[in-house]
């Protein structure tokens, strides 16, 4: 399961970072010869947004995200376990909560104020959306991690930090 979210995430990331590098390139070249491209600035913050939601779920389904081990290095195996646990538990929560359940009611929100953005003439519900996509992909992969840490999983390994 987390192969097949790492793989859908790094997928949407990639996309999202090579359009970003053609409208930054159309920016450009619209600043320099004023071909009234407004919607190129708008695009790129559009999709600013959504790379950080995204990219931010494929670093912890990846485990690659800043994490504080210092003191995590220190516990006994089982403590470590533990703590990990807990680590994934309260990014589930956060993530169900904050970004799915919360970012389910900003798109709602914006959507129901008729809320646009001008450069592209789209509802900033759109923008918002990816706070509850990216909500969905960290709560899986937390789910994933923590099945992952099951006792029949686990065996002899044990975790080398938090996350």
């Amino acid at each position: 399961m987390l192969s097949k979210i790492t793989k859908i995430l790094r997928i949407v990331c990639a996309l999202c970072l090579g359009v970003l590098l053609l409208v930054v390139i159309i920016v450009i070249i619209d600043t320099k010869l004023k071909l009234g491209a407004v919607w190129a600035s708008g695009l790129s913050t559009f999709l600013l947004g959504w790379i950080v939601m995204f990219c931010g779920a494929l670093a912890y389904a990846e485990k690659s995200h800043l994490g504080l081990d210092i003191l995590s290095e220190r516990f006994a195996p089982e403590t470590r376990l533990a703590s990990t646990r807990v680590g994934h538990v309260i990014v589930l929560l956060f993530s169900l909560g904050v970004m799915l359940y919360g970012g389910g009611a900003l798109v709602q929100g914006r959507a129901d104020m008729g809320q646009t953005i001008p450069a592209l003439n789209i509802s900033k519900a759109w923008f918002y959306l990816s706070l509850p996509l990216a909500g969905g992909m960290i709560s899986l992969t937390a789910v994933a991690h923590l099945l992952a840490l099951s006792p029949a999983q686990q065996g002899k390994k044990s975790p080398k930090s938090c996350f």
